[in-house]
């Protein structure tokens, strides 16, 4: 039997999911939360202990972020190892995401929202992982909540300008911390970083997002779509 019924590749290998991890993390992170090892507890939802002013805003947040359905964005990624991508990025709800870095980076992402395509186009290969598998799930599902069993909220500072608030899951200790950050006036994402467990940090900030975009069915096309084997 294989070691991964869930996966199949064209060509036939496993999916690069260490590989993707950090594109996904760094640039759906409106729509993904990272993890790091932390005690569960029935009090894990909110690990600072946030007054009921900070909740009303935490929730107003949330409700931001539910209001978009769709949305396209040019990208700027930056690494703590100097490194630098950009592109553009495309969402619906619910599940649709396409990732399209610039050249002379060759790899595209894109989610059916059913399954994860990663394409390299440079060798002409693509694999594939059921988006359940993938922390993107969590944020381009039906609702964000910042407040749900997954997640914990390990950091808020709310400042004159802007707001951050830092994401952590629970129940997955290996891939890091999320922190959004908002404009507070008028309430807008502008950036986001992820921490992930080696302790690099990755920046993206959002140029020019539009809101309410209407996309061709065609651009989150799984192409050579698998079938989900059985165990």
């Amino acid at each position: 039997m294989s070691e991964h019924p869930d996966v199949v590749g064209i060509p036939n290998r496993p999916f690069p999911l260490k590989r993707i991890m950090m594109s996904l993390l760094s640039i759906a992170a409106v729509f993904i939360v990272a993890a790091l090892a932390l005690p569960k507890s029935a009090d894990a939802k909110d690990a600072i202990g946030l007054d009921a002013a900070q909740q009303k805003q935490v929730r107003a947040l949330e409700t931001y972020l539910n209001a978009i359905s769709t949305m396209r964005a040019r990208f700027l990624q930056i690494t703590s190892l100097g490194s630098f991508a950009q592109g553009e990025f495309l969402m619906q709800r619910p599940g649709l995401m396409r990732i399209n870095y610039d050249a002379p980076n060759p790899v595209t992402l894109v989610s059916d929202g059913l399954w994860v395509m990663y394409k390299d186009k440079e060798l002409d290969q693509r694999s594939y992982t059921l988006l359940s598998t993938v922390p993107a799930s969590m944020f381009i599902g039906e609702k964000v909540d910042f407040f749900g069993d997954e997640l914990l909220i390990s950091d808020y500072i709310d400042e004159a300008a802007a707001i951050r608030i830092t994401l952590q899951r629970n129940d997955d200790p290996s891939e890091g911390s999320l922190t959004l950050v908002f404009a507070a006036k008028p309430l807008a994402l502008r950036q986001w970083s992820v921490l992930d467990a080696q302790g690099i940090s990755t920046t993206v900030s959002l140029v020019g997002p539009e809101f309410g975009v209407k996309f061709k069915k065609d651009l989150f096309k799984v192409e050579n779509q698998p079938i989900k084997k059985k165990n």
